[in-house]
């Protein structure tokens, strides 16, 4: 009996150990499985963290694409735009080099009759005027003049001739050396008066010289416009002796 137990027991130890092993070895399968469950595992969240960096540098590397692209159109348009633009800039500077070779000739002759009318003209401011012409010469030839300065400056010598028609001025002068009180009324009457109100007279401009004035009306008149040209009097209507001719 007791060796039937004792038999027992060893078959029972003999199982449990067995069983045991068992276990141990399943614990080692399912400790290598998880061993390398993990590892598979990381190797996935490492793939996966790789796919994402690729992912956001596709989006990147797409969206940079895409604005190089507009890019690119935008800076064809501007290309183009500019083309255009240089061609008209272009055929401006033919147009303006065709200008200035024909606004030469005609400045130069504006001045010519520039000269022409104050020769012609009677001599009032005849020192000013001269050398207002004189400027405009040696104005034409400066290369730092710009052509449309130079072109305003002789329209500004062109105005100041034509409000001379439209004024009245007194100022001095000297005729043969001697100091007057003038009086230009418009460009068309010249009259002088000595500085002792003694000496009279006006240009006659058809034979170049100056006529003495001895009546005492026109010399009372000429003393009363030079006070109005000077603004010492009111504007009053006059009588002033003016040379006129007859056709023969």
């Amino acid at each position: 009996m007791f060796n039937m137990f004792k038999m027992i027991l060893i078959m029972f130890l003999l199982q449990t150990t067995l069983l045991s092993n068992q276990i141990d070895k399943s614990i080692n399968v399912i400790e290598k499985t998880n061993t390398k469950l993990d590892k598979f595992q990381k190797k996935i969240n490492k793939e996966n963290e790789t796919k994402d960096i690729l992912l956001d540098k596709y989006k990147y590397t797409n969206k940079e694409l895409q604005n190089t692209i507009k890019y690119n159109n935008q800076l064809s348009n501007l290309i183009k735009s500019q083309n255009a633009e240089i061609n008209g800039v272009n055929k401006q500077l033919v147009e303006i080099e065709q200008t200035h070779k024909n606004i030469y000739p005609l400045m130069s002759d504006m001045i010519t009759s520039l000269t022409k009318l104050i020769k012609a003209d009677t001599p009032f401011l005849l020192e000013e005027r001269t050398n207002r012409v004189k400027k405009l010469e040696e104005n034409l030839n400066r290369a730092d003049i710009k052509t449309a300065e130079k072109f305003r400056i002789i329209l500004e010598a062109f105005k100041i001739e034509y409000d001379y028609a439209n004024s009245i001025e007194s100022y001095e002068s000297q005729i043969n050396n001697k100091t007057y009180n003038m009086l230009r009324i418009g460009r068309a009457g010249l009259y002088f008066q000595s500085l002792d109100f003694k000496s009279y007279g006006y240009w006659d401009n058809k034979n170049k010289n100056w006529i003495d004035i001895k009546d005492s009306t026109a010399k009372s008149n000429i003393r009363t416009a030079i006070k109005i040209a000077k603004k010492q009097q009111n504007v009053e209507l006059l009588e002033l002796p003016f040379l006129t001719y007859k056709e023969n």
